[in-house]
C-alpha cells in the first residue's frame, strides 16, 4: 500500500526564498495586458467613445490627444461609477452563475487652457495643458463552473505529464532535495499530485503512473474562480488650437497594473465509485491556484484634428506600444480526501511561493476618426481603430529568457483586428441626450478556442450643463462570450456568458 508523503515546511521554507518561475507567463496574460475597452467619462462612455474627432472631453485624450487642444478654457471632471457583473458559466448542459459589484474612480482630470494676447483669428489661438487619470480595465470578477464528466479526470493530466519523466525518488523532497536543479519549476504540479496520493505508481522500470480514480468512473466538478484589480493610466498632454481649424496634441502616459487570480479547482467522487484493489478509495480533491501581477509602463501619443468646414472634423492619432514592466507572485496547492484501510485522511502538498520579473510589449495603435455636426444641435461620430495583437512581446525575463517560443506562438496565435466605436448626441436646451455602441472583434486566429469572443458595448446618457456647471450620467451594457478548459486534455469547453452593467457619473466645472 501507497505509504504517507509530504513536503516537509523546512523544504518550503528554502525554496520559498528561491526566485524561480514556477508559473510560466502565457498567451491569456498578453491579452490581458494590451486589451483595453469603453472607459472613461459618462459623456465618453455614454456614446460608445466615438470621440476621436471631437475632443474638449478629458477621456477623449486617451484616444487622441489633439482634443486637449479644442477646449476653449479649463476644466476640472470627476467620474465615479457602479459596476455589476453576472457571469453565467455552463459545461456539459450543467449551468452555474455568481455575480460581483464593484465601486470604481473611472476618471479624475484637470486641463488649463492659456490664449496668446492677440485678436486676430489665425495662427495660435489657445495653449492647453492637461493631467489626470482614466480607468482602462476592470478586473474584478467572481465565476462558478459545475459539471459531471466521466471520461476524464484531472489525475489523467497529472500522470500524462509526469510518466516517464521523473521517477518516484525525484519527487519525494529530502533535506537537500531542490528539484530545479534538475527538474525545473514546472515539476511541481507532478510534485504535488504524487504527494497527494492522486498518482499510483504503475510500473517502476518506466517511470509510469496511474490516476488514483478508474477512466470509468464518472467525477464532479466545481471550479470557483475570484479575479480582482485594474489598470489605468495617468495622463499628461499638450495642445494648440491653431486658427480654430487644427489642432494638434502629443501625450505622456503613465501605466499602472495590478491584477490577482485565486482558483479553486474541485473533484468529488460519486458514491458508486469503487475502491482500488489494495483498498484505497477517493473523496474528493481541491487545487488551488494564486497568482498575482503588478507593474508599470508608459507611452506616447500623437495626434491632430482638422475641420475643413465647421460641420466636420477628421481626427487622427498614433499610439506607441505600452512598455510595461511586470512582477509575478505565484503558488499552488492540492488538498485531497482518501480512505485508506477505513480511515479517511487528508493530504497537503504546497508549492513554494514564486516571483518572476520580465517586461512585456503591447501592440501600436492608429486611429482614424470623423464626426459630423448637425445644426449645432447634434452629431454624430466614428471611431475606426485598428491594432496587430501578434506583435505583442515578452522581453527581458528575470532569469535572462528571451520568451522567443511564447512570441512565436503569440504570432501564430493572434492576428490583428479592427475596433469601430459609433457615438451620436443631440441636445434639447440645456439636455443632452446621448447613445453609443462599441464592436471590438476576438483577436484569435481561426480555428482557436476564442476565435468568436467579440465584445460589444451598448450605451446611452444624459447631461445637463449650466453656465460652467455639468452633470453627465451614462450606462454601459458589455457582452461577451469567453470559452475555456479545465486542463489540457481532451475536455469539452466550458461557456462563460459575461454581461456587465456600469453606471457612470460625472461632474465637470469649466473656468
Amino acid at each position: 500500500m501507497k505509504t504517507y508523503r509530504s513536503l516537509t515546511i523546512g523544504f518550503l521554507a528554502i525554496l520559498s526564498t528561491l526566485g524561480y518561475n514556477l508559473n510560466a507567463q502565457n498567451l491569456a496574460d498578453g491579452l490581458r495586458f494590451s486589451q483595453t475597452v469603453n472607459n472613461g467619462t459618462a459623456r465618453f462612455v455614454s456614446m460608445g467613445g466615438a470621440f476621436g474627432a471631437l475632443g474638449a472631453d478629458f477621456s477623449s485624450i486617451a484616444v487622441n490627444p489633439a482634443g486637449v487642444g479644442v477646449y476653449k478654457s479649463g476644466e476640472f471632471t470627476i467620474t465615479p461609477s457602479f459596476k455589476t457583473q453576472k457571469v453565467s458559466s455552463t459545461f456539459l448542459g450543467v449551468s452555474a452563475s455568481d455575480n460581483k459589484n464593484r465601486i470604481n474612480l473611472d476618471n479624475l482630470g484637470f486641463v488649463m487652457s492659456f490664449k496668446p494676447y492677440k485678436s486676430e483669428d489665425k495662427g495660435i489661438q489657445a495653449y492647453n495643458l492637461s493631467f489626470g487619470y482614466n480607468r482602462t480595465n476592470d478586473y474584478h470578477s467572481n465565476a462558478i463552473t459545475l459539471g459531471d464528466y466521466n471520461k476524464y479526470s484531472i489525475m489523467d493530466y497529472f500522470s500524462a505529464i509526469t510518466n516517464g519523466k521523473y521517477t518516484p525518488s525525484q519527487l519525494e523532497p529530502t533535506t537537500n532535495y531542490n528539484p530545479f536543479n534538475t527538474l525545473g519549476g514546472g515539476a511541481w504540479e507532478s510534485i504535488m499530485a504524487w504527494n497527494t496520493w492522486l498518482l499510483y505508481q504503475y510500473d517502476s522500470g518506466t517511470g509510469t503512473y496511474e490516476p488514483a480514480i478508474y477512466l470509468q468512473d464518472s467525477v464532479k466538478y466545481k471550479n470557483i474562480s475570484t479575479t480582482e484589480g485594474g489598470s489605468g493610466e495617468f495622463t499628461t498632454a499638450f495642445g494648440v488650437n491653431i486658427s480654430n481649424k487644427l489642432y494638434l496634441g502629443a501625450s505622456l502616459g503613465i501605466t499602472d497594473f495590478n491584477y490577482t487570480f485565486n482558483s479553486t479547482y474541485s473533484e468529488d467522487a460519486k458514491a458508486s465509485n469503487p475502491s482500488r484493489p489494495n483498498g484505497d478509495r477517493f473523496y474528493y480533491m481541491d487545487y488551488k491556484q494564486y497568482v498575482e501581477t503588478k507593474g508599470s509602463g508608459f507611452n506616447l501619443k500623437i495626434g491632430g484634428i482638422y475641420t475643413p468646414i465647421p460641420e466636420v472634423r477628421i481626427g487622427l492619432s498614433l499610439h506607441t506600444p505600452t512598455f510595461y514592466s511586470f512582477d509575478d507572485a505565484f503558488s499552488s496547492s492540492i488538498i485531497t480526501n482518501f480512505d485508506t484501510t477505513g480511515t479517511e485522511v487528508i493530504f497537503q502538498s504546497n508549492s513554494p511561493l514564486g516571483r518572476y520579473d520580465y517586461h512585456f510589449e503591447t501592440p501600436m495603435k492608429i486611429t482614424g476618426s470623423v464626426a459630423v455636426i448637425i445644426m449645432q444641435k447634434g452629431l454624430v461620430s466614428i471611431d475606426v481603430e485598428h491594432l496587430d495583437y501578434s506583435t505583442m512581446r515578452f522581453r527581458r525575463g528575470g532569469d535572462g529568457d528571451t520568451f522567443w517560443d511564447l512570441n512565436s506562438q503569440m504570432g501564430n496565435t493572434f492576428k490583428s483586428v479592427t475596433n469601430l466605436r459609433f457615438g451620436g448626441e443631440y441636445k434639447i436646451g440645456d439636455i443632452a441626450l446621448r447613445g453609443g455602441y462599441a464592436y471590438y472583434p476576438s483577436p484569435y486566429k481561426s480555428g482557436f478556442l476564442n476565435d468568436k469572443s467579440k465584445i460589444q458595448q451598448i450605451s446611452g446618457g444624459i447631461g445637463y450643463r449650466t453656465g460652467n456647471v455639468s452633470i453627465d450620467f451614462a450606462y454601459l451594457r458589455t457582452l461577451q462570450d469567453v470559452k475555456y478548459v479545465f486542463y489540457d486534455l481532451n475536455i469539452p469547453s466550458v461557456t462563460n456568458k459575461v454581461r456587465d452593467s456600469r453606471v457612470l457619473l460625472t461632474f465637470g466645472f469649466r473656468f
